[in-house]
């Protein structure tokens, strides 16, 4: 049953249940342009055998799915292309009104924008509107309406796509507008690559990712431009704007635009200053930052945001016993280790299912020791509270399995290669795709020794492993992302009264950096004789706010596959139970 009905819905068919049978439904072909939006004139068919078939009586829309052999892919969207117009009408009254925003008619002209009617959910009637068509590669994919009134629609289930895309050029900067009039009055005052997103600027904080969905559409456009000047509204929503669009095409490619004082945006100035004044602040674009050196006003709205509980927030990792001892915040580099077959990598693929679930985080995984398929199977596991094989417990259905990897994949991506040894400049590069195209805001390296090591003869492994822990922490400040380092320990003492010695930070194969530039770190014990796994921090940069040093103990349930916290198990350290 959820075999057909995924298959079915990688094809934009939805039923009201998926039992054997025939079914009447709307169709994801036609139904949206039709008049009679909800008249069912899709037939579907569920066989016996778990297949589908489908066949739409006003648009010969016509398919199959499923059955023998169907493995379900990535959901795919339907995206809907809007028809385009038989006439574009450019009355005298819609050039005046922009003729009164410093935008002349050959620019109205050369981009497209006419004068229609459209119905609105906000006045619930028809209105007349300006539409902004999105282009792009010769076609139309959307098409934005605005009223006098400043309400707008867009068309339905539209192609996520930046307005004007197809300026974007290799090799020259590109200006990230807020709206497609500000984009306009960047091409009136000669700016030849300019765009914008079609929602704007977010009124406060968002978890959604819809916003920011073009630039995984033109992610290998823009990974080619020369420099992203970012020239949102010069008010708190674009300059919240403004941040999220350099975390994702990344910080050091950016530069601020900045408004003359009393400035809100590019339109304003047009039309208050004119285009030198305009060309002027484009001129002038600030790096962001400027490279080592900065004043106070640079922190100073990061401070208050601080002050004011703003700023970025300890996380927790699902456990509240744990987040007594450690929370992390994005951007930080967290050391992790653990004898061998002691759990860290486990305890790490849990804290992973946890607060995907907790605050829908999203991961990217490099596990070479596990691999990839043991690595989904331990997190599907921990997501369904099953064993993944079988065993003095029930194991996962099929079915099972298949909604657990449904859940993880848009949560969970894996980085990995079997044609070399990833260098760690390999590796974040993969890693700054994946926070750009799906949002990942953590990163799991696991574990350092299947990095690439080599390093010139004048390099000691100690100075190595300083500059890796320093790309890591830039990337993760850059991006916002946190980055988890598993490290094994070097050979350790012998066992004293039948009990392996805990590992230390200064432990840690390579360097004793693992300790002193980590922003936390986490060493995983278990303790066989008592049954219990500890957690220990045993380093944390900002106490209080992310902890204070000591450990937890956890009790492995072997019927849900999963670590149970034990309350009040937690020990400042130096009190440890384990010594």
């Amino acid at each position: 049953m959820a075999d057909v009905q995924n298959a079915l819905n990688e094809n934009g068919i939805r039923l009201r249940d998926y039992r054997h049978g025939s079914h009447k439904t709307t169709c994801p072909a036609c139904s949206s342009n039709r008049r009679k939006k909800n008249d069912p004139c899709l037939s579907v068919t569920v066989e016996a055998e778990g297949r589908a078939v489908w066949h739409c009586h006003h648009c010969g829309f016509s398919g199959g799915a499923g059955g023998e052999g169907y493995r379900p892919a990535r959901e795919r969207r339907v995206y809907r292309k809007p028809e385009r117009p038989a006439r574009r009408d450019r009355p005298e009254t819609l050039l005046t009104w922009f003729g009164k925003r410093g935008i002349s008619a050959e620019t109205v002209q050369n981009m497209g924008i006419y004068k229609t009617r459209q119905w609105f959910p906000q006045t619930k009637q028809e209105e007349d509107c300006i539409a902004f068509p999105y282009e792009w590669d010769g076609e139309l994919r959307n098409v934005k309406y605005r009223t006098a009134d400043k309400h707008f629609r867009q068309e339905k289930d539209p192609e996520p796509v930046f307005f004007n895309a197809d300026s974007i050029g290799a090799g020259e900067d590109l200006i990230i507008a807020e709206g497609e009039i500000d984009v306009m009055s960047f091409v009136e005052a000669g700016f030849h690559h300019v765009v914008s997103l079609p929602n704007g600027a977010p009124s406060g904080l968002e978890e959604s990712e819809k916003r920011y969905e073009p630039f995984g559409t033109h992610w290998e456009l823009i990974t080619k431009v020369k420099r992203v000047l970012i020239a949102t509204d010069m008010d708190e929503p674009g300059e919240r704007l403004a941040q999220e669009i350099a975390k994702r095409v990344g910080r050091d490619r950016c530069y601020r635009v900045k408004m003359p004082t009393g400035i809100k945006d590019g339109n304003e100035c047009l039309v208050k200053l004119g285009a030198d004044d305009l060309r002027r602040s484009v001129e002038f674009a600030e790096p962001w930052p400027i490279e080592g050196l900065h004043d106070i006003d640079d922190f100073s709205a990061g401070v208050m945001d601080l002050y004011h509980g703003r700023g970025p927030q300890p996380r927790s990792t699902g456990w509240p016993e744990l987040d007594r001892a450690f929370k992390y915040i994005p951007g930080q580099f967290v050391a992790v280790t653990g004898i061998p077959n002691h759990g860290k990598s486990r305890v790490l693929s849990q804290i992973i299912v946890q607060t995907a679930r907790l605050r829908d985080e999203r991961w990217a995984i490099f596990s070479p020791e596990t691999g990839h398929e043991n690595q989904i199977a331990d997190l599907c596991e921990i997501w369904a509270g099953n064993p993944f094989y079988d065993g003095p417990s029930l194991r996962m259905s099929p079915g099972d399995v298949q909604d657990a990897m449904l859940w993880l994949r848009e949560r969970v991506f894996l980085i990995g290669t079997l044609e070399h040894t990833p260098s760690i400049d390999w590796l974040l590069e993969r890693a700054r795709a994946a926070v750009i195209r799906y949002g990942v805001t953590n990163i799991v390296l696991d574990p350092y020794n299947e990095i690439e090591a080599s390093r010139p003869s004048t390099l000691t492994e100690t100075e190595f492993v300083s500059q890796l822990i320093s790309k890591c922490k830039r990337f993760g400040k850059l991006h916002d992302c946190t980055v988890w380092m598993v490290i094994h320990p070097r050979k350790l003492g012998p066992p004293v009264d039948g009990r392996e010695p805990v590992p230390q930070l200064y432990d840690l194969a390579g360097s004793a950096h693992w300790r002193n530039k980590a922003d936390a770190g986490i060493v995983v014990y278990r303790d066989y004789q008592k049954g219990v796994t500890f957690v220990i921090s045993q380093k944390i940069r900002r106490q209080p706010v992310c902890g204070m040093v000591g450990s937890i103990q956890l009790q492995f349930v072997g019927a849900d596959r999963r670590f149970e916290q034990i309350p009040g198990s937690y020990q400042p350290l130096g009190r440890e139970e384990y010594l």
